[in-house]
């Protein structure tokens, strides 16, 4: 192991004079294969001491790189993404296009707080707003009303201003690439109802506490990962935290290329929120894509 580490220094001092003295570094292409070919060989040294196969790490490696780049995100590999919600009743699906308003104020405390408004939905199953239904002896509200606010008023929660009044984002980040996110169902009083093990398991309390959770874990490593708001700041440690989160949860089988483009754009629209102080944000599920408006789109 220290051979190895000797080699990549040999290799990095090469590099240190094309940076500082501006070498040809083609004219020491041969001196470099000389020193790469000396790592490989401590490479496969330390691989057969501890009875390691050279071509099966090489395959988990290439399956790992896989599963975090997805061979560049073309359509037919957004194409291939679940839809949580489908063949369920028009009443327990996420409309497939969202804007929602961000509008932030100042409360009593002198405080900015942020309240969403429900802009527009496409296609909209409650034309007539949210109605009330009995459920196991209780009164529940079901479906959105259009023009109305969602949740509550949200400040920081802390005593350092952080901009995570607009933290919703990141849960629109998640609906809108990966067709998921419990606490939007929840927002939008969608939850499957017609399956009671999917309405307890995947749309209830501890699916909604774990994104949350998820949520606040990204918030706080954005600090030091560049604010998340690119997907080369997400790497397979932040992919690994994730999955850790969502375990025994409809998403926990998801590519990590799809979660390093939810949270980025989750994270962008987070930014440009905080930066103009409110806008709009379109999801589109379809396309796999959450937009970012100053002005109402």
């Amino acid at each position: 192991m220290l051979g190895l580490a000797g080699e990549t220094g040999s290799i990095l001092n090469v590099y240190k004079k094309y940076l500082r003295d501006r070498i040809d570094l083609e004219a020491h292409r041969d001196l470099i294969g000389e020193e790469l070919g000396d790592a490989l060989w401590y490479v496969a040294a330390i691989a057969n001491i501890l009875g390691l196969d050279l071509e099966e790490i090489a395959k988990a490696n290439l399956g790992r790189a896989e599963d975090l780049y997805g061979g560049g995100i073309e359509s037919a590999s957004l194409s291939s993404l679940p839809v949580f919600d489908a063949g369920y009743p028009e009443s327990e699906r996420f409309p497939r296009s969202l804007t929602v308003e961000f509008s932030q104020e100042v409360n009593e405390r002198g405080l900015p707080t942020v309240s969403m408004t429900l802009i527009e939905a496409i296609p909209d199953a409650f034309p007539n707003g949210s109605n009330v239904t009995q459920v196991d002896g209780k009164k529940i509200e079901l479906g959105y009303q259009v023009g109305s606010q969602l949740g509550d008023p949200l400040d920081d929660n802390t005593d350092v201003a952080d901009a995570y009044r607009f933290h919703d984002a990141i849960h629109f980040g998640f609906l809108s690439v990966l067709n998921w996110s419990p606490n939007s169902r929840s927002l939008l009083k969608i939850k499957r109802r017609s399956n009671a093990d999917v309405d307890r398991t995947q749309d209830g309390a501890r699916a909604i506490f774990a994104e949350e959770g998820l949520a606040t874990i990204l918030s706080r490593l954005a600090r030091r990962r560049m604010g998340l708001t690119k997907e080369v700041n997400i790497d397979g440690e932040i992919i690994e935290i994730v999955r850790a989160s969502v375990a025994d949860l409809e998403v926990s089988d998801l590519p990590g290329w799809a979660w390093r483009r939810a949270i980025s754009q989750g994270f962008q629209a987070m930014h440009h929120l905080a930066e103009n102080q409110g806008g709009y944000l379109v999801a589109d599920l379809d396309a796999r894509t959450l937009g970012y408006w100053r002005f109402r789109p």
